[in-house]
């Protein structure tokens, strides 16, 4: 079974990992990104093993409940701002 999951990482998502993420949510704050969506274990596995690989350090992981006020921002399509933000490196 697939849960949700946030996990924040120190720095930024660069191209490659942004299309690594796939259909999970992308965000980028200062100085750190959040990562949220659904995963299944393996899934979960593969994405740190893959940020691990890439240098970035895991800040939070978190598993999110469906009705936690923070799972609001899993379910709905990621804002245009927080791409244009990944993508400018902001």
């Amino acid at each position: 079974m697939d849960e949700r999951y946030e996990i924040r990482i120190r720095g930024f998502l660069g191209p490659l990992l942004r299309t690594a993420v796939g259909q999970l949510r992308y965000r980028t704050l200062p100085s750190q990104s959040t990562i949220r969506g659904r995963l299944s274990d393996a899934d979960l596995e593969r994405l740190l093993d893959r940020l691990d690989r890439s240098g970035l350090e895991v800040v939070c992981l978190s598993c999110v409940r469906a009705d936690s006020s923070a799972a609001d921002g899993v379910s709905g399509p990621a804002r245009s701002q927080d791409r244009a933000d990944a993508t400018s490196g902001r």
